[in-house]
């Protein structure tokens, strides 16, 4: 016989829901302040820059495969396909295909300067989430990106520009019907079997950016010493990631990302125990001595601009520790999740690459 009434004993499960899930977060607090004791003990500024490549290796092996076999699948001949587009009015666009990986073809736009008669600096520009490198060159509308693209491509004398696309389009825009039907085109699936195999959708990504940079430097457009890249939100996050991976990326600005990672942490932003040895700051600092520069809107919705200045002074230790203090810059302005409107942060990478 029940001693309690229908509503007694929903109300008495839902407190021990509840109890039960806020468990979870003392558990995630404790092992937090674990990983945090360990993180400092691998690695700090001194330590940092005293052995940046080994640590970069311990990077790449966080994120996993293709990234961990870089040297030897670099040489592997890659399929290019180049096809004429459009006139941008600022460059002529060239939608390009790169056999990235066996049966992976890697898209983006290459936006050759009008300048052709001067030596001009190559520039990744990223696209964010549910963008694409059209959106990001604003071909068709004005967005948040607001001109990031085409004021990067004029800025200065110029530069020739590459902008990829990376999978982070909505649903609704998935073909159909779907081949895998159980798999689809999410990221997040696709994420989470690649990560069953040793690798994760970052590292194939970041993969693919720079094996295209490998074509481009082949073909006497990029130089190194000469080459940045830049990039807003998700395209922020691959600008850190890839420049802290690939030292030919001699200036990295991101937009909108930085940030701390226990409180932002999508899932294809987090590896497994990567707090044990990387957040933000440890990540971004495997860019000193080189040039990067970080920005926050006061008002982005999507990360706080507080959190983010705490991490961005981190970052700045790392840069003292490098003797390259003056090679970073961080600052919060008036604005939303978007890319900033003034030309601070392209003057601040522009400047160490040009020639």
């Amino acid at each position: 016989m029940f001693i309690e009434t229908e509503a007694e004993m929903t109300e008495r499960t839902m407190k021990a829901r509840w109890q039960y899930a806020d468990g979870f977060y003392k558990v995630l607090e404790g092992r937090r302040k674990i990983y945090t004791e360990i993180r400092e003990n691998y690695i700090d500024p001194k330590k940092c820059s005293e052995n940046r490549n080994k640590y970069r290796d311990d990077f790449a092996s966080i994120l996993g495969w293709p990234l961990t076999e870089y040297d030897s699948l670099s040489k592997t001949p890659m399929a290019v396909k180049k096809e004429y587009r459009y006139d941008t009015g600022y460059a002529e666009a060239y939608a390009m295909e790169f056999e990235v990986l066996p049966g992976l073809w890697f898209y983006g736009l290459y936006l050759e300067s009008k300048n052709k008669g001067e030596k001009l600096p190559f520039i990744i520009t990223q696209h964010g989430g549910c963008g694409n490198p059209e959106s990001a060159s604003e071909t068709f509308e004005e967005n948040n990106y607001n001109g990031m693209v085409r004021r990067t491509s004029v800025f200065g004398k110029g530069s020739n520009l590459f902008a990829p696309m990376l999978l982070l389009w909505p649903d609704r825009f998935h073909p159909e019907p779907r081949e895998k039907e159980d798999e689809g085109y999410s990221r997040y699936r696709i994420d989470a079997r690649l990560r069953q195999v040793g690798s994760s959708i970052s590292a194939v990504e970041c993969f693919a950016i720079r094996r295209t940079l490998d074509y481009f430097i082949k073909e006497g457009i990029a130089e190194i010493g000469h080459i940045g890249m830049l990039g807003l939100s998700y395209g922020g996050f691959f600008s850190m990631i890839t420049g802290a991976l690939d030292t030919r990326i001699d200036a990295v600005y991101s937009s909108c990302q930085l940030n701390d990672r226990y409180r932002y942490g999508r899932e294809d932003w987090i590896w497994s125990s990567e707090s044990s040895k990387f957040l933000d700051a440890e990540i971004t600092g495997l860019i000193a001595p080189r040039r990067f520069f970080a920005e926050e809107g006061v008002d982005d919705d999507l990360f706080d601009s507080g959190s983010f200045l705490k991490e961005a002074e981190r970052v700045k230790t790392y840069f003292d520790a490098a003797g390259a203090g003056d090679n970073y810059r961080f600052r919060t302005f008036p604005g939303t999740h978007e890319f900033a409107k003034d030309d601070e942060g392209i003057a601040f990478i522009y400047d160490y690459i040009k020639y």
